[in-house]
């Protein structure tokens, strides 16, 4: 079996927690958001790349899903002693990663190659992917003007008007993420925010089309359960491109992309409606938040597929 995973940097790595628990990691696939790209201080930042890489690693710090775990923060203090700007929170083992990968890209190496440079390096086995090798950049559009996601997500801790949400960039899917979906048994869009997680993934040029026309299961799990997200501005932007804040928007969202949608028992009522969208509906209790609902969450996916 091989499961192929799309990926932001929460909700999707919490699933892989689950499923790592119940599959091999030679077993998993995950093509991560690239959106969130951040360019600090000179340096080539991955967030929800190196989330997952953390993850399956073991160095993340799952206390907070970003970052690794016993890290310190000694360039950060000497960087704000001197009067610049620190609120980019980056420790000192994540600043040798930004390091090493800026110093490759320089190079010319691609995003892709890197990747499984630290995979071969760390001992990872699933096969990680970034989304494209070439940028494709997510913005908020703000009465202050247009912000990169991090300064959205971080500076501004998303306390701002969002008048909308797009992403720049020209590029395409790289050519090993294509086979990985040729070799997959199902491809499980993460319950990740499906706006600036997922979007930036559907907004290279190819992944509609290798969804919307692939012969295996197509699979989204909820990140939503009522109107409450799992983590983050979910529910705010979805409204913001037009969509309800509840998985009937989310349905909406992935129609013609996805053939089930997993979502929570408190939700069974859109059941009908959901389906009128061309769409499977699997209910379930999707709650993430301790290792054993992971496996429970992870265990319902496995049954789906087979």
């Amino acid at each position: 079996m091989f499961l192929l995973f799309l990926s932001g940097g929460t909700g999707t790595p919490k699933l892989l927690q689950g499923v790592r628990e119940i599959v091999s990691d030679e077993e998993i696939g995950v093509v991560c958001n690239t959106g969130d790209d951040f360019n600090w201080y000179g340096l080539h930042v991955s967030p929800d790349l190196d989330t997952v890489l953390y993850l399956f690693s073991g160095k993340l710090d799952t206390t907070k899903y970003w970052g690794r775990k016993e890290e310190t923060f000694n360039a950060l203090s000497a960087i704000g002693s001197l009067s610049l700007d620190t609120w980019f929170q980056v420790g000192d083992k994540d600043l040798g990663l930004h390091l090493a990968r800026t110093h490759l890209m320089e190079k010319g190496k691609s995003l892709e190659h890197v990747t499984q440079l630290i995979c071969n390096n760390w001992g990872i086995k699933a096969k990680i992917y970034p989304m494209a090798n070439d940028p494709m950049t997510t913005y908020i559009l703000t009465p202050k003007g247009k912000l990169h996601f991090q300064e959205y997500f971080v500076k501004y801790k998303t306390d701002i008007e969002v008048k909308d949400i797009v992403f720049s960039g020209t590029t395409a899917v790289p050519e090993t993420v294509k086979e990985s979906f040729k070799n997959a048994n199902a491809v499980i869009i993460g319950p990740s925010n499906p706006i600036t997680s997922i979007g930036p993934i559907l907004a290279v040029d190819g992944y509609r089309n290798l969804l919307s026309k692939s012969k295996i299961p197509i699979i989204a799990i909820s990140p939503i359960i009522g109107k409450r997200a799992f983590s983050g501005p979910t529910a705010k932007l979805m409204q913001v491109k037009g969509y309800d804040s509840t998985v009937l928007g989310l349905a909406k969202y992935y129609q013609g992309l996805i053939d089930i949608l997993v979502i929570d028992k408190n939700d069974s009522q859109y059941r009908k409606q959901i389906k009128e969208y061309g769409i499977d509906v699997c209910i379930e209790n999707i709650d993430l938040s301790t290792k054993e609902k992971k496996i429970e969450s992870a265990k319902v996916l496995l049954e789906l597929i087979d």
